[in-house]
């Protein structure tokens, strides 16, 4: 009787470390980078924390090869849309490419994406070449939409509409649910035809109108205020995740000790609600001076345009982002995650609004809406490094392709 072929060291050892990776994407994506541990995986696997140490030493770089092999199934995606002809196509392969994968995870016929929101969290000698790795794709993104007939589509759109393209696609890990897998292919192809030809009907013109002003007026003297907690709050929980955004670190953006901090919050909890909550009236403010407009097309624009420009003017202070949401406590998690749904069924009956009296070309009214949820979601200067943010090109370069179509002149 012939013995059954075992499998040979190598091949164990990367079958190992594949679900190694599997499960850690899946504790990566539930607590965050600050919540992220060896011991989280390893019970996850039902495992001894030190049997993970054979592959991987530290919890820094388990969670760089995370982001890592992300970034290697998103380079995948790329090779095959970079293959087509025009820009158009590309972006259009790029995106069906991304829910495909979704469909694949959706069956459990491919293991989760890792999310990309504290990919500059990573610490060690890993955070490096993780952010160089990470930076470069999104180079790869925007040369999707670079094309000799199109000079107009310069190096600030295409960082631009990099940077949205992936934030749409992310976004949707809180909305893809909610349709079948067998309908992916049909999403995909909706929003990438969002991202092309934006949502205007022919003839309308890009508004010139004043902008809606919206957020508290600071405080002189730099007095602190219970409205700059919630701005440094939103900063830091846009910028390091809700895990991540301490009481330490918040006390220390705006220079005051934690008996400052409890002096005007009760708890971190309390703050991150009221950070929410601070971002549904800024958005419920915007819906409803820009409701007075007419029609469809400009309300949808004023509301839009406004939150995009406060959010970018603000550094990222004015509206919390949607990966907040990751790594908050579940109820609080289902609380504000039903609130966005809530908002963003608005901006549908807005769209819908536009198409009936023609000022908005026929669209899929809700993928519509998650696309304008996330335009002025992620709207950021287009060098948020700078220090102060500096917003010139924000409207030209990144809120009227978002609206018009990525590549309209």
């Amino acid at each position: 009787m012939t013995a059954a072929v075992q499998p040979k060291p190598r091949a164990r050892y990367a079958a190992k470390r594949e679900a190694i990776l599997a499960a850690a994407t899946k504790v990566f994506a539930e607590a965050g980078m600050s919540g992220f541990t060896l011991a989280a995986v390893a019970k996850r696997m039902d495992l001894h924390p030190v049997s993970l140490t054979y592959y991987f030493k530290r919890k820094e770089d388990l969670a760089a090869a995370v982001l890592q092999e992300t970034i290697r199934r998103f380079a995948e995606m790329l090779d095959h849309a970079e293959a087509q002809a025009t820009p158009a196509d590309r972006l259009r392969a790029f995106v069906r490419a991304y829910f495909e994968t979704r469909r694949q995870i959706a069956v459990g016929e491919e293991t989760p994406l890792a999310p990309f929101s504290e990919v500059y969290l990573v610490e060690g000698e890993q955070k490096k070449p993780v952010i160089q790795s990470f930076e470069a794709l999104y180079v790869r993104i925007g040369r999707l939409l670079k094309s000799d007939d199109m000079p107009w589509v310069e190096a600030p759109r295409r960082r631009g509409m990099a940077r949205l393209i992936v934030n749409q696609l992310t976004w949707s890990d809180t909305w893809l649910p909610s349709y079948e897998p067998q309908d992916y292919g049909r999403v995909a192809d909706r929003l990438a035809d969002i991202m092309i030809f934006g949502l205007a009907a022919d003839g309308q013109a890009w508004p010139e109108t004043p902008l809606i002003v919206l957020g508290a007026q600071g405080a002189e003297n730099e007095e602190v205020t219970r409205e700059r907690f919630l701005v440094a709050a939103t900063k830091l929980i846009n910028r390091e995740g809700y895990r991540g955004a301490s009481v330490d670190k918040i006390s220390a953006e705006l220079k005051v000790t934690k008996g400052s901090f409890y002096h005007h919050n009760s708890d971190k909890d309390e703050l991150a609600v009221a950070c929410f909550n601070r971002t549904f009236d800024l958005i419920d403010h915007a819906k409803a001076e820009a409701a007075k407009a007419a029609p469809g097309w400009r309300r949808l624009w004023l509301a839009v345009a406004s939150l995009g420009m406060h959010q970018a003017e603000t550094g990222g202070g004015g509206i919390l982002r949607h990966h907040a949401m990751a790594a908050i406590p579940q109820e609080m998690r289902r609380q504000m995650r039903g609130r966005f749904q809530q908002i963003t069924h608005a901006f549908a009956g807005v769209i819908s609004d536009g198409v009936a009296d023609g000022s908005i070309r026929p669209v899929d009214a809700l993928l519509a809406a998650h696309a304008m949820m996330v335009t002025f979601n992620a709207c950021l200067p287009l060098e948020p490094r700078e220090n102060p943010p500096e917003t010139t090109g924000v409207m030209e370069e990144y809120l009227r392709p978002a609206l018009l179509g990525f590549f309209v002149k």
